[in-house]
């Protein structure tokens, strides 16, 4: 069994913003074994193409991915889960359409498992009018400002970007903290969505072609609005440097995700800081003002093949050098 901590995403967001279409697009597009825990399987529709055999309170689809059941509670869910045959590489959590996500990301940190983000969807079309209905404008509003990652989904039905910007402009000062990512039937690169990774010394990896200029006013899709970077790392970082990396990210970052030796500082006289084996690893992560310093267990199922940082961010919004200024080339 796996020592390390299975890796936890919360899906949130109110009653037809398009939960049930991310969840669908993540087993669809990630190559991770994903568990999918829901509250019911009446409320959400697994694609029929995507079911292998279904047992109880238990869906096995034909990727290799499981989705269970809250019907006896969590504790029985994740049970279901570490029985299975083959075991999952990430947990998603599936909140109804009228609960709280942070409190559904408490899970995330019960023992075994570790909260990745919470990601919470928003109808492009009736977010403003749900925010500022007398019934439910608390339940949306306290979804929203729970995010690290706020997809804006349906964005296409605003018709232009204009109206994107100033509804994004407007979401921020709800969810002050996210990372904010427009997108269309729920279509969230996983990249975006889980983190990049950071394997191989590819840059701007997600990066498209430069749209049309005659298509300005034309909303592009997700996958056209980012680029990533990726830096492979051959020696230790001492740990100030990766905590200031996280600490000072820009507002355009969209996720940040990284294996690595860190250092600790140098001893007073020692130039050249620490010898490897005084180093250890670690998984580094962020997504909106959520940012984590994980230490790897010695031989775990983590351990790289090489080190690396990975950093998906807007398209155009960071210089091409920036992650590695931060990381090689630091002063």
């Amino acid at each position: 069994m796996s020592t390390q901590r299975l890796p936890v995403t919360v899906i949130g967001g109110y009653l037809g913003a398009g939960k049930t279409t991310l969840v669908n697009h993540a087993l669809r597009s990630s190559d991770e074994r994903i568990a999918v825990i829901v509250n019911d399987f009446g409320e959400i529709s697994i694609d029929e193409d995507l079911i292998a055999a279904a047992e109880g309170d238990k869906l096995t689809l034909a990727n290799g991915c499981i989705c269970c059941t809250l019907a006896d509670g969590f504790a029985a869910a994740l049970n279901t889960i570490r029985s299975a045959e083959v075991l999952p590489e990430r947990l998603l959590i599936e909140a109804s359409g009228v609960a709280d996500p942070a409190q559904i990301a408490a899970y995330g940190h019960t023992p075994g498992l570790r909260l990745d983000a919470v990601v919470v969807l928003a109808d492009a079309e009736q977010v403003r009018r749900q925010a500022n209905d007398r019934w439910v404008a608390d339940t949306v509003r306290m979804q929203l400002a729970a995010a690290d990652l706020l997809v804006v989904n349906k964005i296409d039905l605003l018709g232009d970007i204009a109206a994107a910007d100033a509804l994004c402009d407007w979401l921020t000062g709800i969810a002050s903290t996210a990372a904010i990512v427009r997108a269309s039937r729920a279509a969230v690169p996983v990249e975006v969505l889980f983190g990049p990774q950071p394997e191989g010394d590819a840059v701007n990896t997600l990066d498209r072609s430069a749209p049309d200029p005659s298509a300005a006013r034309s909303l592009p899709a997700a996958e056209d609005l980012f680029e990533s970077q990726t830096v492979v790392l051959d020696a230790p970082v001492p740990m100030p440097v990766i905590e200031a990396l996280l600490a000072d990210l820009p507002e355009n970052v969209a996720r940040l995700k990284g294996l690595v030796q860190a250092a600790p500082p140098a001893a007073a006289g020692d130039a050249c800081g620490t010898e490897a084996a005084d180093t250890t690893a670690y998984l580094i992560e962020a997504v909106g003002a959520r940012a984590s310093i994980t230490p790897l267990a010695p031989g775990s199922d983590e351990s790289p093949r090489q080190w690396a940082v990975s950093v998906i961010a807007y398209k155009g919004s960071l210089p091409s050098d920036w992650l590695s200024e931060r990381l090689v080339r630091r002063g």
